[in-house]
């Protein structure tokens, strides 16, 4: 009986660990089962992400073009060299290879590793498998040795990254700029706008202005690593989009031609046999579209080739040349450099006092070659001019005819022109870094700042450029374009254009007025006829444009420069019967404003109107 009920019992618990087996078996499978069926996706995802790693792949910039179509600012391929940490840390003796990669490229690789590796573990963007790059574009000779040594050299690869090719090498920089790794600062500024260590944008100029335009959109590479990291087979890639390209309002040719004759000038002006000028090395000259404030050139001399900040490293002669704190390569002296404007003012004096009623352009003055009625003043032609009217008084830049003008107009009618023509006070030009304001003093201020009243002689100094006062070449082009077109004060800009890489257009930009003047037309036509009597016989630019068949109108001016050597201007426009451009040129310590500024001028107008002047982009056969 008892081994009976022993057996009955044995048997039932092996029904119930069966019975349990079963239900436990079910409940494992219909589990597994929701997981594949209901939650599969999710967990597919996830397990993915684990051993799928995503690495950038840069995207080329977008590209400058000029006006008619011309290619200014592109990209290449140049090789980049890298180190991969994770190759890197399974070596014995990781810090031997960075020392000898470091011998073979001339820096210390091991300091830029480090910090480049430190700087991405502080914003957590440190990856082991991601590359660090220690050289952009490496030239061909170091590249062979370091493919000669590469086998000695674990860890480092060879790449090839997209880098910015500034076309017209030194040409144009201050209006492209240049660009370079992002900084900490920036990328705290910018935390919102997608940055990461490691990324370039633009420094300066057009580059910093529409990096966001230009940048365009990084693809990946999808790499499968194992369970510790190390990749294990490409997994396809998303190509980068290139970003969006800018058509300029830059004529290229008439870049080229005002750049070579600023340069060809100066040196002109510094090895003279006759009165040398040894410090002409500085200056600047820009074009504007009278009818519409387009920037057609825009040149600062001297001026830097922003290729040069393509390379990771770039050379302490190269540095100090890029901070001469004398020459200043870096500054764009058309909207940063202030400068009182000499005689090239007094086209303001006369138009202030025909709008008040003061002259009318026939009246005249005699000139002795002095004036007496508050101080003793000369005049440049000590022997005196006779008896002028406006025509001639602008003609021969007669000081006496605008001393005395001056002197009847008053210091608060003559700023109050010279603000309406946007005299010390900002374009409003879409460039960085931004443009200096000049200064126009006023009687305001100078009781403000010196606690006493304008003084008379002070206004017989600022009617005909001298004194306080100083502004930018770039404000000095637009003043000549509104005396040109009637008035109409533009915006000047530089950006017609925004084009995706796929050639569609974006966004246009065009014409802004800023300002009309309260000109009447028969002042504007008073001044605009002794400007065109400036380069006519008797005129004090009448040598330099001899013979030049289209009409100019123009302006010579030497802006005094205590201690040092005068600065020559000229500003003006062609033609002068049916104005269509606006220059103005500025040599410092180049002397007088028609040797030293107007032969720069004339050769712009001859590359505008006679197509003269280099080109940089020849036509291909059969074009």
């Amino acid at each position: 009986m008892r081994g009976k009920k022993v057996g009955q019992n044995l048997e039932k618990r092996i029904q119930l660990f069966t019975i349990g087996v079963v239900l436990i078996f079910t409940i494992l499978v219909g589990r597994l089962g929701y997981l594949q069926l209901a939650q599969g996706e999710e967990y597919e995802r996830l397990a993915a992400g684990n051993r799928i790693r995503l690495l950038p792949l840069e995207a080329p910039r977008g590209e400058f073009l000029d006006c008619n179509g011309k290619v200014l600012v592109a990209n290449r391929l140049a090789p980049t060299i890298s180190v991969v940490p994770m190759d890197l840390e399974e070596l014995e003796d990781p810090q031997a290879v960075l020392e000898r990669l470091g011998e073979l490229l001339g820096f210390d690789v091991v300091q830029s590793y480090h910090d480049t590796i430190a700087r991405k573990k502080a914003r957590q963007e440190f990856r082991l498998f991601e590359p660090i790059r220690v050289a952009t574009d490496v030239d061909i000779e170091t590249l062979t040795i370091i493919e000669e040594h590469l086998m000695e050299l674990p860890g480092v690869v060879i790449e090839e990254q997209p880098v910015r090719e500034y076309v017209m090498g030194d040409i144009g920089a201050h209006i492209f700029g240049y660009v370079r790794e992002i900084s900490r600062e920036e990328l705290d500024a910018w935390r919102d706008r997608g940055y990461r260590m490691g990324d370039l944008v633009g420094k300066t100029g057009l580059e910093r202005v529409f990096d966001q335009t230009l940048r365009g959109e990084k693809g990946n590479r999808r790499v499968e690593v194992d369970a510790v990291g190390h990749p294990i087979r490409d997994q396809g890639k998303k190509a980068p989009v290139q970003g969006n390209n800018l058509q300029l309002t830059i004529d290229a040719r008439i870049q080229v031609a005002a750049t070579k004759a600023l340069r060809e000038s100066m040196e002109e002006l510094r090895t003279r046999t006759y009165n040398p000028m040894p410090n002409a090395r500085t200056g600047a000259a820009v074009v504007l579209d009278v009818n519409s404030g387009a920037v057609l050139a825009m040149v600062s001399e001297p001026g830097f080739d922003p290729n040069i900040f393509v390379k990771e490293n770039i050379s302490e002669e190269e540095w100090q040349e890029l901070n001469d704190p004398v020459l200043k390569p870096q500054l764009n002296r058309v909207l940063r450099g202030e400068y009182p404007s000499g005689s090239t003012f007094k086209m303001i004096t006369a138009i202030a006092g025909l709008g008040k009623g003061i002259i009318k352009p026939e009246d005249t003055v005699n000139c002795t070659g002095f004036y007496w009625r508050i101080e003793p003043k000369r005049c440049w032609n000590r022997g005196g001019h006779g008896r002028v009217n406006l025509k001639r008084a602008l003609a021969e830049s007669c000081n006496i005819y605008f001393y005395d003008l001056g002197y009847r107009t008053g210091i608060d009618t003559i700023t109050e022109y010279a603000d309406m023509f946007g005299l010390g006070k900002p374009t409003g030009i879409e460039l960085h870094p931004g443009e200096k304001g000049g200064f126009l003093a006023t009687s305001q201020w100078r009781l403000q700042h010196f606690g006493e009243p304008w003084q008379p002689g002070e206004t017989l100094s600022a009617a005909i450029g001298q004194g306080f006062s100083t502004y930018t070449p770039l404000q000095m082009a637009n003043y000549a374009a509104m005396i040109a077109n009637g008035g109409i004060r533009y915006r000047p800009y530089l950006v017609q254009r925004i084009i995706s890489s796929t050639g569609e257009v974006l966004e246009v930009f065009g014409p802004e007025i800023m300002e009309r003047a309260k000109v009447s037309p028969e002042t504007f036509a008073a001044v605009r006829e002794g400007m065109r009597a400036v380069t006519e016989p008797g005129g004090t630019a009448y040598s330099h444009f001899a013979g030049f068949p289209v009409p100019v109108a123009g302006k010579t001016g030497t802006a005094q420069n205590p201690q040092v050597e005068d600065h020559g201007w000229f500003i003006g426009f062609a033609p002068a019967d049916n104005p269509e451009v606006a220059v103005a040129v500025l040599v410092e310590q180049g002397g007088g404003g028609s040797g030293a500024a107007a032969p720069v001028a004339r050769a712009i107008f001859e590359a505008i109107f006679l197509d003269s002047g280099e080109d940089l982009f020849p036509a291909e056969a059969g074009e």
